[in-house]
């Protein structure tokens, strides 16, 4: 009788948990992962794989095809990559690089500074390293879109560059093997290599001189912007 008993009593347990398992279905399911197919127009494969890098999930993954990624994720977190290849993968946009050239040196002690004045914006810069007589050699700008390559001619010298790609995230744009080189007859010497990650609008000022203590320098102005 009392093994009878406890034999209705489980069925009418699992009876009553029959639908409570039931319900718990569609959450389990919905975590399981998914698999989608992006194909780009403008965009390379790798570059869009970094963009999504920080949505995938933990149990995430991406492959990489040609010019295609093969993503796996929740549903939810495939909704969200989604949107964020479509706003990647756009037509390369234009940007317009403006550089100057800056003979940079200091004044004798006693001296008034000597600033010339289309270049008083980046005096105060220039003042934390001492340097307080500044010439202007030159100035110009092109514009170019992303992945084009781009050549600025400033007196006796040259800055070659490529634009990169554009990081909406941080409103910045690659500057590539940007060379600032001198010419010496038919010859050019490199005075600077180094890539950039230039935010729009902001000004970056490298020097190009070989002894950076020295009392005189050559100093490239960088900016960026649409």
């Amino acid at each position: 009788m009392t093994t009878k008993r406890l034999m209705i009593c489980f069925v009418a347990f699992f009876l009553a948990a029959a639908p409570a398992f039931a319900d718990a279905l569609p959450a389990d399911a919905a975590k399981s992962l998914s698999v989608r197919t992006f194909q780009f127009k403008h965009k390379s494969a790798e570059a869009a794989a970094a963009a999504i890098k920080s949505l995938r999930g933990v149990e995430g993954s991406v492959s990489i095809t040609a010019n295609g990624l093969v993503v796996s994720d929740s549903p939810e977190n495939l909704k969200k990559i989604a949107a964020a290849l479509a706003a990647f993968d756009v037509a390369p946009q234009p940007f317009r690089l403006a550089i100057r050239l800056v003979s940079a040196g200091r004044v004798r002690a006693g001296e008034e500074p000597r600033i010339a004045e289309e270049i008083r914006d980046i005096a105060p810069k220039l003042a934390l390293l001492r340097y307080n007589a500044l010439e202007n050699i030159g100035a110009a700008d092109v514009t170019g879109n992303e992945g084009e390559a781009g050549l600025i001619e400033l007196d006796n010298y040259r800055a070659d560059f490529k634009f990169g790609a554009y990081d909406a995230a941080s409103d910045s744009i690659q500057l590539t093997d940007l060379k600032l080189s001198r010419r010496e007859g038919d010859q050019l010497s490199q005075l600077l290599k180094t890539t950039l990650n230039l935010k729009l609008g902001q000004t970056v000022i490298l020097s190009a001189t070989r002894q950076p203590n020295a009392g005189r320098a050559l100093m490239i102005v960088v900016s960026a912007k649409r």
